[in-house]
C-alpha cells in the first residue's frame, strides 16, 4: 500500500507530504481547492502522460515520490522478482521528475528505469479510477476487459493461452501468406535467379583473385623498368667493365686477408665475415636472375589481365565488393533457388500448420468463451445484488457473451456487452442508452468492489466515484467503499459528508494566498476537526452551528459502528 506521497511544485502545490495507512482515506475540500490534484499527482507518479502545464508556475520541474509497502503480497513479490526489482526493508520508493521541456526521469529505489518498466511496476501497485473512467462503461469495446477482470487465476490462464494461440496462428498465417506470394512470384523470381547464377558461375570466381591480378598487372605494366633495373644491378655487382664490380672487389679483399689471417684472431674473424658477404652476394645474384626470368614484356597478357579485372569490377557493382562476397551471393542465389524448387511442398506444410494453429486458437478461444459465459452468469446475478445494496433494488443486469465465429483476435472470439434495466417492467438495454451518471458510478463501484477481493493491486484510488448521487445512496456508496477498504487500501476524493464520515482517515485540502501566490495544502484531521469539516459539508455553520456539529458527530459514530461491525464479520 501507499504509505507516503510527497508532492513538489505541481499546480497549486508547492510541497505537500501526505501519510496514508490501511483502510479508507477520503479527501474533501472546497471546489477548486485542489482535491483532484492529489489524484493527478498519483496518476503522474504512476507514469501517466502529463502536460508541462502541470508544473507549478515559476518552477523548473515537478516531482512526486511515493513510498509503498509491499510485504505480504506474494503475487506482487513474484512479479518484482521477475522484473529484478528488490524492495528495501519491504518497501519500494518510486519517484518521477519532469522538467519544463516535458522530459521525465523515473526512479525505483533511487535507480533510474525506463518508462515501460516503471509503468509495469506501478500497474502492480495502484489501480486508479479517474473522474471520467466510469464513462468507459459506455463503450462496449471495454466490456470484455471488465468481465475478464472478474475472473480467477484459471480464467486468466485461459486468456493467456488464447493470446499465445492467437500469436502462433498469426505467425503461421503470415508465413503462409508470404509463401503464397512467393509462389505467385516464383516464375519471375526464378528467371532472375537463374540469370544471376549463370553470370556468377561462368565468371569462375576465385578467392583473392583481384589481389593476384592487380599484382600481375603492376608487374606487366612496369616490366621494362624492372628488367632495366635488374640488369643494372647485375652489372654493378658481377658484370661491370673490366674487374670493377662489387664481386671483384670482394674477391680481391679476400685474397689480401688470406695472407694475414694467421697473424691475429681479428683478421681471421674479418676474413670470415667477408666470406659470408661474398656468399650473400652470390645469393642476391641468383635471386635477381630468378626474378628476371619471371618478368616478361607480354602486352597480350597485360590486356588479358586488364580485361579480367574490368569484368570483376562490373560483377562487383552488382554482387559484392570482393570475389569472396560474390561467391557468398552465388551461394545465397542457389539456396533461394532450392527453396523455390521445394516451395510447393513447403506451401502444403505451411497450409497444414496454419490450419492446425487456427484450430488450436479456436479451441483455446472456445474454452475462454465458456469461462466468460460462466463468469457472466455468476457476476450478472452478483451485480444485481451489489446494485441493490447501492440503492438500485429491482435493477436487472446482464452480461452477455456472444461468440463471433469469424473473429480472430488476441482476446478471443467473443463480443461482451453489458445490459441494464434500472426500473421494473423495462427491457434490458445497453448501458449507453439507459444509464445516468449516478447509475454508471454505482455500476462501476459494484464492479470494483467485486474485483477488489481478487485483484492483488494493493491501492485503489477513486476521484469522485460518488458523482450524481446523494442521500441514502451516498451512504451505501460510503459503506461499499469501506468494504473495499477491508481488502485494499482506498484513497478517495469526495464531496459527500456520508463518505467523509465513513473514512478511516479524513484529509482536508485547502488553498490560501501567501506572498501573492496561491498555495494548496493537505491536512489530516483529528476527530474534532472532522466534526467541524463534516458539519460545514452539511450546511452553513453560522446558521446551523450546534445542530450541524451534532449531526456530524452522529455520522462519525455511525461510521465507526459500521466499520467495527464489518471488521467483526470479516
Amino acid at each position: 500500500m501507499l504509505e507516503q506521497l510527497l508532492i513538489r511544485n505541481i499546480a497549486l502545490f508547492e510541497e505537500a507530504a501526505i501519510q496514508f495507512g490501511p483502510g479508507l482515506h477520503v479527501l474533501t475540500g472546497e471546489t477548486g481547492a485542489g482535491k483532484s490534484l492529489v489524484v493527478d499527482a498519483v496518476n503522474f507518479l504512476c507514469g501517466a502522460r502529463t502536460d508541462r502545464d502541470f508544473i507549478r508556475t515559476g518552477s523548473d520541474k515537478a516531482y512526486v515520490e511515493g513510498v509503498f509497502s509491499v510485504e505480504g503480497l506474494p503475487g506482487l513479490q513474484a512479479s518484482l522478482d521477475q522484473m529484478e526489482v528488490e524492495p528495501e526493508e519491504g518497501r519500494l520508493i518510486l519517484s518521477r521528475e519532469m522538467n519544463t521541456k516535458g522530459r521525465s526521469l523515473f526512479r525505483v529505489n533511487g535507480l533510474a528505469v525506463s518508462l515501460a518498466v516503471y509503468q509495469q511496476l506501478t500497474a502492480l501497485l495502484v489501480d486508479l479510477h479517474g473522474q471520467h473512467e466510469h464513462q468507459s462503461l459506455l463503450h462496449e469495446s471495454r466490456h470484455l476487459h471488465f468481465l475478464d477482470l472478474l475472473g480467477d487465476a484459471a480464467h486468466a490462464a485461459l486468456a493467456q493461452r488464447t493470446k499465445e494461440a492467437f500469436s502462433a496462428f498469426s505467425a503461421a498465417r503470415k508465413a503462409l501468406e508470404q509463401a503464397r506470394q512467393a509462389s505467385a512470384d516464383k516464375a519471375e523470381r526464378m528467371e532472375i535467379l537463374a540469370l544471376r547464377r549463370k553470370e556468377l558461375t561462368e565468371a569462375k570466381l576465385l578467392p583473392g583473385e583481384e589481389e593476384s591480378l592487380q599484382a600481375e598487372k603492376t608487374m606487366l605494366r612496369n616490366a621494362d623498368k624492372m628488367i632495366g633495373a635488374i640488369n643494372g644491378v647485375n652489372a654493378a655487382l658481377f658484370e661491370g667493365a673490366g674487374e670493377e664490380t662489387a664481386g671483384s672487389f670482394i674477391r680481391t679483399a679476400l685474397q689480401l686477408l688470406e695472407k694475414i689471417v694467421d697473424y691475429q684472431p681479428a683478421f681471421r674473424e674479418l676474413h670470415g665475415r667477408l666470406t659470408a658477404l661474398s656468399y650473400e652476394l652470390e645469393e642476391i645474384g641468383h635471386d635477381l636472375n630468378a626474378q628476371l626470368r619471371g618478368i616478361s614484356l607480354d602486352d597480350k597478357r597485360l590486356e588479358q589481365v586488364e580485361d579480367r579485372l574490368d569484368q570483376l569490377r562490373k560483377l562487383q557493382r552488382k554482387y559484392g565488393p570482393t570475389s569472396e562476397a560474390m561467391l557468398q551471393t552465388l551461394n545465397e542465389v542457389e539456396s533461394e533457388m532450392r527453396q523455390y524448387e521445394t516451395l510447393d511442398e513447403d506451401l502444403e506444410c505451411l497450409e497444414a500448420e496454419a490450419v492446425s494453429a487456427e484450430q488450436a486458437f479456436v479451441a483455446a478461444a472456445g474454452d475462454l468463451s465458456a469461462s466468460r459465459s460462466a463468469l457472466a452468469q455468476k457476476y450478472g446475478k452478483l451485480m444485481e445484488s451489489a446494485l441493490a445494496e447501492l440503492n438500485m433494488a429491482g435493477t436487472r443486469f446482464q452480461i452477455r457473451v456472444e461468440r463471433q465465429p469469424d473473429q480472430r483476435l488476441s482476446e478471443g472470439m467473443d463480443k461482451v456487452s453489458m445490459l441494464i434495466a434500472p426500473n421494473a417492467g423495462e427491457e434490458l438495454k445497453p448501458l449507453a442508452k439507459i444509464a445516468s451518471g449516478g447509475e454508471l458510478s454505482r455500476v462501476m463501484l459494484a464492479m470494483k468492489a467485486m474485483a477488489a477481493q481478487k485483484n492483488e493491486v494493493p491501492t485503489m484510488v477513486f476521484d469522485e466515484i460518488d458523482t450524481g448521487v446523494s442521500g441514502h445512496t451516498a451512504l451505501v456508496i460510503a459503506q461499499k467503499l469501506w468494504d473495499i477498504g477491508r481488502f485494499r487500501q482506498v484513497i478517495c476524493v469526495s464531496h459527500l459528508h456520508q463518505l467523509a464520515a465513513m473514512a478511516s482517515s479524513h484529509y482536508l485540502v485547502t488553498k490560501a494566498e501567501q506572498g501573492g501566490r496561491t498555495r494548496a495544502a493537505v491536512q489530516l484531521l483529528e476527530i474534532k476537526e472532522r466534526e467541524r469539516e463534516i458539519a460545514k459539508m452539511l450546511g452553513d455553520l453560522d446558521t446551523q452551528g450546534k445542530s450541524g456539529l451534532q449531526h456530524a458527530k452522529v455520522l462519525l459514530e455511525d461510521g465507526a459502528r459500521y466499520r467495527k461491525k464489518s471488521n467483526s464479520a470479516r
